[in-house]
């Protein structure tokens, strides 16, 4: 009987989808076992509106490096999986010296197995990163305007995972706990008139969370699922207009499905209630439908289709009432020769505010040909856009960016 290994090792190296994942022909071996695997990522790109004006304002453009060295150390002893990486994004941007950036990206997926049903996967990500101009914080033409660099925050993201019951047994137990912290390291302060309820102390906060779901298998491909989760945050200060908590509990209580067809179609659907419970009773609060699926189709070995979905109520980053949010993804991969292959992506998000007025509505695409060397080198070139139609008319802008770069695991 197979053991949960895989279960929980999908779920742990996802954690950080940015940092690749090597196979086993790269890098090298020490003599006491560790793998080592050097990665390295870089673009050149033009942006013709590198802060995301609206078209009241001058879009400013600039050519960008972006440059990710990064390195990855595995080990696989007696059946427990263990993996820590370190990734640096530098951006230099040749003609805005206000969006440059500095990134620190350190994560470690672990897999401890107890015994051939259960196992348990660790996993912690620290990140040292950014906004930038024109997206979170910083949204809309007053900010970007006189932002002198991105928002800057820190982030520790840690979750323990335990299964129990192995992939093809009829029921299996998933548990997850997690916890995440969050602070805001720049624009604490902001002074200017209107602008003060908008630094970035009012922000921070820390989230303690915990799901429980069961699988049933009903086909030899197909579970079902019932899982509840759920997600208590606090933040650090209240409102900071009228004093109120910010602090909220999140509760989910889901059914759906989960299935893998033959190797070709594998997905996940999930429907319920969510229910989003303010600590000040003067707030209103959520309880809705909410839901998310994620499906991929390879239709050939040399095509995959991707497509991802969800609704739910989030915490706004400007603002402090819920955003009712419904998004939409799609991409499309195919290979046309052995080594040439198309990338096509189009993923929209609609961002209804509570209390408010305000709704956005964001369309980005993207697309690029890209050449691999090997199954881990390749040189792509591409473009990506973005599109906020808003009702407030500061945030609303179009954005396009043409890009070349490389892709290298050593």
């Amino acid at each position: 009987m197979n053991c949960p290994k895989k279960t929980l090792i999908t779920v742990a190296l996802l954690s950080y989808s940015s940092l690749a994942i090597a196979n086993e022909d790269n890098g090298f071996s020490t003599e006491s076992g560790i793998k080592v695997t050097p990665l390295f990522n870089a673009y050149l790109e033009h942006n013709d509106n590198v802060g995301r004006y609206s078209s009241s304002e001058s879009p400013e453009s600039s050519n960008a490096l972006i440059v990710s060295p990064g390195i990855m150390f595995e080990s696989d002893r007696n059946g427990n999986e263990y993996q820590i990486a370190y990734l640096l994004a530098s951006g230099t941007y040749f003609d805005s010296d206000e969006d440059d950036f500095l990134d620190h990206t350190l994560t470690t997926n672990n897999f401890i197995q107890v015994s051939q049903r259960s196992g348990f996967g660790i996993n912690y990500t620290y990140e040292k990163s950014h906004e930038a101009r024109g997206t979170g914080i910083l949204a809309g033409d007053e900010l970007t305007t006189i932002a002198t660099e991105p928002v800057r925050y820190a982030l520790h993201n840690a979750n323990v995972t335990h299964v129990y019951g192995a992939e093809d047994s009829t029921g299996r137990i998933e548990s997850n706990l997690r916890y995440e912290n969050k602070v805001y390291e720049n624009y604490r302060d902001l002074t200017a008139p209107g602008f003060v309820a908008l630094s970035t102390r009012f922000k921070d906060y820390d989230e303690v969370a915990g799901s429980l779901a069961f699988y049933y298998k009903v086909f030899p491909a197909t579970d079902l699922l019932v899982e509840v989760d759920l997600a208590d945050r606090q933040y650090k200060l209240g409102d900071p207009n009228n004093g109120q908590s910010q602090n909220n509990l999140d509760a989910y209580y889901l059914v759906g499905a989960k299935w893998d067809i033959t190797g070709k179609t594998t997905g996940k659907l999930r429907l319920g209630i969510q229910d989003k419970n303010y600590e000040d009773e003067t707030r209103e609060d959520f309880n809705g439908f909410s839901w998310d699926l994620d499906l991929t189709w390879e239709p050939l070995t040399y095509s995959m289709i991707s497509i991802s979905a969800a609704q739910s109520a989030i915490d706004p980053d400007q603002g402090n009432n819920f955003i009712n949010q419904t998004s939409f993804g799609a991409s499309w991969k195919h290979f046309w020769l052995t080594n040439v292959y198309s990338d096509l992506a189009l993923n929209s998000v609609d961002d209804d505010y509570s209390q408010s007025t305000r709704e956005d509505d964001l369309i980005a695409a993207s697309f690029n040909l890209g050449y691999e060397f090997r199954e881990d080198t390749e040189i792509r070139v591409g473009w990506r856009y973005e599109d906020n139609d808003s009702s407030i008319e500061t945030n609303r802008y179009s954005q396009n960016v043409w890009y070349l770069g490389t892709n290298l695991i050593f």
